[in-house]
């Protein structure tokens, strides 16, 4: 993963093959004098050439020996005496820090400023409700919060039904089912929620995304998407000419007279229904003892 928090894609068919040992060995002589680190301060030598590796062994080791997690050193000064350090902010030195980091960065609005926590969803032109993330991006083990704005909608919402799942995407090219199948056989709901949506101005859902999930991960052949899927159950929508549209009323008239006019819920209405799926990202969590300064990858 990019220290920006993008999942890298892992090419199956060209895996990385390092065909040449790049390592060098040589002998040494137990009973001789000769020292394993060159690179220490009181050596010295009479050739320039090991000078120069002592000295680039010294620059190394100050690169390794500086302290990594501690974020009150502050900027340094252009004439610092270490070498290799700037004045510019270093980026992530961790998984656990670049997955912080594109968590907080999800929230930001695009370069065409569009959201990537609110989507507004419409019906032949007309608003619907409006979906609300609290963000885009979670880990693993995290609750996730979502609400549904019915606020100034021109189109009813009967009922909704909103899921949480995961699916598997696979190459055409390597696939033996369509890609329907393939989502009805690798389709897993982790948590859901329905909820008569009849005169309300809001729903709020919030699924706990399990922790021993698999996060999402992307292949050449096989992915893993998180999505939020939602049903919205609508009137049916009915076109006249020169009319707009409109729908069956909640109430029918059963008797009137001089008195009034009696109503009464109808028995049936005439409804449709269409979902949308919402992308999420959630990324692996670490588990038990701290990452390692020179660990790569993160246990899930």
């Amino acid at each position: 993963m990019f220290g920006r928090g993008e999942i890298l894609g892992h090419d199956l068919m060209s895996p990385y093959i390092i065909l040449r040992d790049q390592a060098r060995t040589a002998s040494i002589d137990p009973s001789s004098s000769v020292k394993l680190s060159p690179a220490k301060k009181g050596a010295s030598s009479g050739k320039s050439e090991e000078n120069t590796f002592s000295d680039f062994l010294e620059y190394v080791d100050n690169l390794l020996d500086r302290p990594r997690h501690n974020s009150s050193m502050g900027l340094l000064s252009p004439t610092g005496t270490m070498p290799g350090r700037s004045t510019i902010a270093e980026g992530p030195q961790t998984m656990k820090e670049a997955i912080d980091t594109a968590i907080l960065r999800s929230n930001l609005t695009g370069a065409a400023n569009q959201s990537a926590n609110r989507f507004e969803i419409a019906r032949s032109g007309r608003r619907v409700a409006v979906i609300m993330l609290a963000r885009p991006s979670y880990r693993l083990g995290e609750t996730m919060s979502a609400v549904i704005d019915f606020t100034d909608s021109r189109i009813p919402c009967y009922s909704i039904h909103i899921s949480l799942e995961t699916s598997e995407k696979v190459d055409p090219a390597i696939a033996l089912r369509s890609n329907a199948s393939i989502y009805r056989v690798t389709k897993k709901v982790h948590a859901s929620f329905s909820e008569n949506a009849l005169f309300a101005q809001k729903l709020a859902f919030s699924p706990t995304i399990p922790p021993n999930a698999t996060p999402e991960f992307i292949t050449s052949g096989v992915s893993l998407e998180w999505k939020l899927r939602i049903e919205f159950i609508t009137p049916r929508l009915t076109h006249e000419d020169g009319e707009e549209t409109s729908w069956d009323d909640l109430l029918e008239e059963i008797s009137s007279d001089d008195r009034g006019v009696i109503l009464a819920a109808a028995q049936r209405l005439p409804a449709e229904s269409f979902e949308v799926q919402v992308p999420i990202r959630v990324y692996g969590a670490v588990s038990g003892a701290p990452e390692a300064p020179d660990e790569q990858g993160l246990p899930v």
